[in-house]
């Protein structure tokens, strides 16, 4: 729940949680009018004044984005940043919605790419910095333990990312700040009218391609038709687009052993998550990069 004193200091009614998240979002209303509370646990959002700064610079460009409402309020463990409730609601999900959502994150990443963010946010890693860490080789050893099939196809996974990037170095794509989970939840329209952008959490300067790991989400074909039509992806962006999304794959798995590390966590994640995305096929993927089992 929101923070009695938080609540009071704000002057704010808070509401029921958002976002179907028991925790970290909540409804409020202030004199009537809509707002949204969130809580940012440091080790959760790392630097989360960085994705404020995106969402400001986009905002900026005429992107309908989450605005403060109050000053943030900083307390042990974290910080409580009450935002504007943005209108709208989800589009219907399917194929055209997915080529739609393809061709507006094309337009997103040209409006990133004008903001003239180049720095790295604090707890974020380009993806071939998210496999080298070897840190990665013991997780999968304790799994094997228990799953031994799946640590083994995750095992495959993880070499042939690295030995991707260990070919390819400095891929020549282009990079920007992304916005991390550009899903058909995180965009609301109002009579067909773009009405919000929401959900910058994951946002951090990498390759863009990277941003299609939770767009295209390893199946969703029609996001990258889309996004080609408005701005083609060379030859490399095609051949980039496997390893970046695998390399999404260890994401959680170096966040929960950073925290395992840092003793804020009891064991660690199961294999079920990420095998059921690796599993996931894109005949256009296929064609384009050629076909490639893990």
């Amino acid at each position: 729940m929101v923070d009695p004193e938080v609540g009071a200091r704000w002057r704010i009614t808070p509401g029921p949680p958002l976002g179907g998240r028991p925790r970290g979002t909540w409804a409020a209303t202030r004199d009537g009018v809509p707002l949204v509370v969130k809580f940012f646990d440091d080790g959760a959002f790392p630097d989360w004044r960085y994705p404020v700064r995106v969402a400001d610079a986009l905002r900026a460009l005429g992107w309908p984005t989450p605005e403060l409402a109050d000053d943030p309020i900083d307390v042990p463990g974290g910080a409580w940043a009450l935002f504007h409730r943005l209108p709208g609601r989800p589009p219907d999900a399917g194929p055209a919605e997915q080529r739609a959502r393809g061709r507006l994150l094309a337009e997103l990443h040209a409006s990133a790419a004008a903001t003239g963010i180049t720095g790295q946010r604090g707890g974020f890693a380009d993806p071939a910095a998210v496999v080298a860490d070897r840190a990665l080789d013991d997780w999968l050893r304790v799994h094997e333990r228990t799953d031994p099939d799946g640590a083994r196809t995750m095992w495959r996974c993880l070499e042939a990312t690295r030995a991707w990037f260990a070919a390819h170095p400095a891929p020549d794509a282009p990079r920007s700040v992304i916005h991390g989970d550009f899903a058909p939840w995180n965009l609301l329209y109002d009579d067909g009218r773009l009405t919000a952008v929401l959900d910058f959490e994951g946002t951090h300067h990498t390759v863009q391609v990277a941003d299609f790991a939770l767009s295209w989400r390893g199946y969703q074909d029609e996001v990258l038709r889309g996004y080609d039509e408005v701005r083609p992806l060379s030859e490399t962006e095609w051949q980039l687009i496997r390893p970046a999304y695998r390399a999404w794959l260890f994401i959680d798995a170096r966040a929960e052993l950073a925290a395992l590390r840092s003793g804020r966590a009891g064991a660690l994640t199961d294999l079920s998550w990420p095998l059921a995305h690796l599993r996931k096929r894109s005949p256009l993927l296929d064609r384009r990069a050629g076909p490639d089992e893990p």
